[in-house]
């Protein structure tokens, strides 16, 4: 019986160096000449998704932490958070010098100062999973194509990213965004590195039952 495969990215099918093992290579490789259907579902956006993983041979992905699903060619559900809330969380993270990024599947876009504020919460965030190599990581090597000086009000944004001074922040942002849903990463409950902010109403979960409803 064919079967459909969903598969993370981070720390699965990519190790946390972004390196793809080719024992996984040959694994999804093999279960799609077995006929099986397999979906990278992530938290990343599609612009993350590079050439080098769809190269080896995918059916669609679920991205944003379940806002988009793509199979194939075609995009089956794309639900953005609006640019009304995309304008709210980026001047309350000013107003509360917090250093973010916008995740879009046209780019992922970063506050001012960023990558400064987070070269330290990065190696940090690389020594919590046990790297060796966890102090050469930066926010340059871990998003290569991150965009400074671009436009922050935007309408194609899937969610948004903030580091996080305190956890406190993470806690206001959830009464600040009724509307939006709030989470965090890079560690679990007080030692959380990043907070974010998505789409209310999806989840990994939902885009699951949609892809498979496809087949």
């Amino acid at each position: 019986m064919d079967k459909v495969i969903f598969i993370d990215i981070d720390g699965t099918l990519l190790d946390y160096e972004n390196k793809l093992p080719a024992s996984a290579d040959r694994a999804i490789k093999e279960a799609r000449k077995n006929g099986h259907r397999v979906y990278i579902c992530t938290g990343r956006s599609e612009v993350e998704v590079y050439d080098y993983i769809w190269d080896i041979g995918l059916d669609g992905m679920i991205g944003g932490n379940g806002s988009y699903v793509k199979d194939e060619d075609t995009v089956v559900m794309h639900q953005l958070i609006t640019l009304e809330q995309c304008k709210h969380i980026v001047d309350w993270c000013h107003s509360r010098n917090l250093e973010f990024y916008l995740e879009s599947n046209n780019g992922l876009f970063a506050s001012k100062n960023f990558e400064e504020k987070g070269n330290p919460v990065i190696k940090v965030y690389y020594q919590r999973k046990g790297k060796e190599n966890a102090s050469e990581q930066t926010v340059c090597t871990v998003f290569p194509e991150m965009i400074y000086g671009g436009e922050l009000y935007r309408d194609d944004c899937n969610k948004v990213s903030f580091i996080l001074n305190s956890y406190q922040d993470h806690l206001d942002s959830i009464k600040e965004f009724p509307d939006l849903k709030p989470g965090t990463w890079g560690g679990a409950g007080e030692i959380a590195l990043f907070g974010d902010l998505g789409v209310k109403g999806i989840d990994k979960a939902h885009a699951i039952d949609d892809v498979l409803n496809l087949c």
